[in-house]
């Protein structure tokens, strides 16, 4: 193993975030070794209110960023390391600072004064959490060298073109979020799940959604039917199981896959067909090797957040850690302003990521004009998940989704409407330094206004190795700090309130907040049924993260892993990346199977879950369409009629990629009107061949559908033979003739001339 380097830092006296946040983890030293009551973390509150502040050092995993982060007072600097055992110890020395933690390997002896550890890079199993500290600092994380290196690969020879074209999009930004702050929620477009096949309210819809990058689909799962996985999701979590404590810094968010709502809501038809609608509005062409008509599922978390104070009754909840102490005292005591963009992070700047398909070269080359956020080409090859990251999104997700199953009133999730601008400007930020710092806190606007002048800022000479926002193997994040112009608490809006059974949807480079008001409490899931009879306490939100994926050769692959983990009982792969199973799912009484998903979804279910293959057979357009129309005009609200329905078009939907798509209001550019092409055919060709090797039939297809030839049939084919060798022989005749000719000629002239 290579040695990696020690990166020391000259801090200043420690601000009061760090005071409080070192006060915090003094105080929870004892409560994270120490059992809680009834497996329940010790109150966050109280940890932050300590009074006290006592120095000392800790660190957290970065996955396998070789570096190693120190932590430094006024007058010395330490060096912080970590022994990679599961004892948290606490080393009353220093502050801790926030920044990328390497891995030190102790031996015998290296205790001693003024002996020094060499630090090396280990490989260690990752933790489900985010190092989510570093992004509650002041100062960005550095990268390793190679990433100053990629940034000046990037702008080489555009630094002009780029510098210019920064000063227009500043411009444009601060437009922007006037626009956005004075606009707020009425941004957001919705449309009734009954009306999606109505061009007429279709096309004002898809143009505020592709213009603002959100948008909410009414109604897509009748309400009975969600209050019916809810409390069959209560009865689920209830029984006895362990269970992975969601992380610190977002304690609403837990890692359950396979639970009855997330189960039957991705198989649910109407949720089908409501992705198969939102990725129709992309601009796609004939030519890019991907299948919006057929949905696949990606399985993620669910959030569940309650306002009573009762408790679920799970058994065998792991203890919290040093580390969440730290995460959980970080987010109590900060007030910065910080939002995710998922889909990869380092990933959209690396070669080997989204540069694969040049998705974003327009930008890094000063013409950010050009940019087509709805063009799915540049993403279909791209490689979101270069560092297998824990909850890091390895399939290609065309819309980020969330299927409210109670009422889920503002202010739980905000985003930022403007898919195109504010992505140009959190890849070109870590391009560009400022000329003259921020202003101190306090400072009057017109400070702040010249701050954010694009006469402040400039291309950085030498490129740093920072990149703000981003560290290997995690979601990209945009901070009030390190992103500034994009002026978080006027951009960031509330979408308006959800009824049970919508759906909303935004931009995969879209940047998005969630609300973390329930981090002081315990950090259990909460139900009704183990809080008592009173009316108070049987309150719970519960949403089911349900992005829309397309299928493509890449997302099959995904399936295939997927389906496994599925059968197993384990967690999605994005969330198991050490393979382990943790948090199985398998033990739990009530775990939905196969026959559960083809009584919600019927076959369409099954495919999206990679469970049955996809018919190529030829099949009727004329029923596509009228089976599709038929289904959405008379949508029910009960299961049961759903259920007719969703047979009813079933037939249909096992399909034929000839046949034409159900939308009729696509851009002109967009392939899913017309006939499928023979593009998407390969795309479920391999799909089937990937996810069912074992069907010949899909290697041959010629073979295995094309019927016996008859006698006559072979007779018209032997006479066809026998002419086309008869044309031959005659043509090669004449050839031989005229070259005879010719040479008799050549023989004459020779003769005569002698």
């Amino acid at each position: 193993m290579s040695n990696v380097d020690v990166v020391q830092r000259t801090a200043a006296v420690p601000s009061p975030f760090e005071s409080a946040m070192a006060a915090a983890a003094t105080a929870t030293a004892s409560a994270v070794t120490a059992p809680t009551h009834a497996g329940t973390p010790a109150s966050i509150l109280a940890m932050a209110a300590t009074t006290k502040p006592t120095t000392i050092s800790s660190s957290t995993s970065l996955g396998n960023v070789g570096t190693t982060a120190t932590s430094t007072t006024a007058t010395a600097t330490t060096t912080t390391t970590i022994n990679n055992t599961t004892n948290h110890t606490l080393n009353s020395t220093t502050i801790p600072q926030i920044g990328v933690i390497g891995i030190k390997r102790t031996r015998n002896g290296d205790h001693k004064e003024g002996r020094i550890t060499k630090s090396r890079q280990r490989t260690i199993p990752k933790s489900m959490e985010p190092p989510v500290l570093s992004f509650y600092g002041t100062q960005p994380v550095p990268l390793p060298s190679r990433f100053g290196s990629l940034k000046k690969r990037l702008v080489a020879g555009h630094e002009p073109a780029l510098q210019a074209s920064w000063g227009r999009l500043l411009d444009a930004l601060r437009d922007e979020v006037k626009h956005i702050e004075a606009q707020g929620s009425s941004l957001i477009p919705s449309l009734d799940f009954t009306d999606i096949d109505d061009p007429a309210l279709v096309a004002p819809f898809g143009a505020q959604l592709k213009r603002y990058g959100i948008g909410v689909v009414r109604g897509v799962v009748p309400s009975q039917d969600a209050a019916r996985w809810v409390e069959e999701t209560k009865s689920y979590l209830e029984t006895k199981h362990e269970y992975k404590p969601p992380p610190a810094q977002d304690p609403t968010c837990f890692d359950f896959f396979w639970t009855p709502a997330q189960v039957r809501s991705r198989a649910h038809p109407n949720v089908l067909q409501a992705q198969r609608f939102a990725m129709s509005l992309w601009n796609t062409n004939n030519d890019d090797r991907l299948a919006t008509r057929f949905p696949i599922t990606y399985a993620d978390r669910i959030r569940i957040e309650s306002v009573s104070n009762g408790h679920l009754t799970v058994n065998g909840a792991a203890q919290p850690t040093h580390e969440d102490s730290l995460i959980a005292a970080a987010a109590a005591t900060s007030s910065a302003q910080i939002a995710q963009v998922d889909n990869g992070s380092l990933e959209r700047w690396e070669q080997d990521g989204y540069g694969r398909g040049g998705l974003y070269d327009a930008i890094f080359k000063g013409d950010w004009e050009s940019y087509d956020a709805w063009d799915p080409a540049g993403r279909i090859n791209a490689t979101s998940d270069l560092y297998n990251g824990a909850g890091a999104c390895s399939m290609m997700r065309l819309f980020q989704g969330i299927l409210a199953l109670t009422v889920v009133e503002p202010g739980m999730i905000r985003l930022l409407p403007s898919p195109k601008l504010s992505t140009a400007y959190f890849l070109l930020r870590p391009f560009f330094t400022p000329i003259e710092g921020p202003p101190e806190q306090g400072a009057s606007a017109e400070e702040w206004d010249a701050y954010l002048d694009a006469s402040n800022w400039t291309v950085e000479k030498e490129q740093s190795t920072i990149i703000h926002g981003a560290v290997p193997g995690h979601a990209q994040r945009v901070t009030a700090a390190w992103h500034p112009h994009l002026q978080l608490d006027k951009s960031l809006v509330t979408p308006p309130t959800l009824q049970a059974g919508d759906y909303i949807i935004w931009h995969p480079d879209q940047a998005y907040q969630f609300s973390n008001t329930n981090y002081r409490s315990n950090s259990r899931p909460q139900t009704s049924s183990s809080t008592g009879s009173g009316p108070a306490t049987d309150m719970t939100s519960m949403l089911v993260y349900t992005p829309a994926a397309p299928l493509t050769q890449t997302n099959a692959l995904f399936l295939a892993r997927q389906r496994k983990a599925f059968l197993r009982g384990h967690p999605g792969p994005d969330f198991d990346s050490t393979g382990t199973g943790l948090g199985s799912e398998a033990p739990h009484t009530g775990r939905l199977s196969e026959k559960d998903i083809r009584e919600v979804g019927g076959e369409e279910g099954l495919q999206a879950m990679g469970l049955a293959p996809w018919n190529i057979t030829t099949a009727s357009a004329a029923n596509n369409s009228s089976s599709s129309s038929h289904h959405h005009k008379h949508h029910a609200s009960s299961s049961s009629s759903s259920k007719e329905k969703k047979d009813a078009r079933g037939a249909a939907d096992t399909m034929d990629v000839d046949a034409p798509s159900r939308s009729s209001s696509r851009d002109s550019r967009s392939s899913s009107t017309s006939s499928g092409t023979h593009a998407q055919a390969e795309v479920v060709r391999l799909a089937n061949i990937i996810l069912f090797p074992d069907r010949y039939d899909f290697y041959m297809p010629t073979r295995a559908s094309s019927p016996v030839p008859s006698r006559e049939k072979n007779e018209r084919e032997r006479e066809r033979e026998r002419e086309r060798d008869r044309h031959n022989k005659e043509r090669e005749n004449k050839e031989r003739d005229k070259d005879r000719d010719k040479a008799r000629i050549e023989i004459n002239r020779s003769t005569k001339a002698s």
